[in-house]
């Protein structure tokens, strides 16, 4: 019974870790023993591996914002709601 204690509290002492290096891991600022630290973990906890999917979504509809320029006065109408709604 206390193996099983321990090992919940390795599971959340890394889930912790983890969760507050997925972002430099996907920056590329982790060194590989922490690159694969964060990998291992994301396969095995669902949580982890939903908010890296998600992190990764995001970062790639982001760097697509800059790729099409918005129709011509997309501007104008977005300050015209904005000052209705005022």
């Amino acid at each position: 019974m206390r193996l099983g204690w321990i090992a919940r509290m390795q599971f959340m002492r890394e889930h912790r870790w983890t969760h507050a290096h997925l972002s430099d891991h996907l920056d590329g600022e982790l060194s590989a023993n922490a690159t694969a630290r964060v990998k291992e973990h994301a396969r095995v906890c669902p949580d982890c591996h939903r908010v890296l999917a998600t992190l990764r979504r995001t970062l790639a509809g982001l760097g697509q914002l800059g790729a099409e320029p918005a129709p011509a006065g997309v501007a104008d109408t977005v300050i015209g709601r904005l000052r209705r709604e005022e």
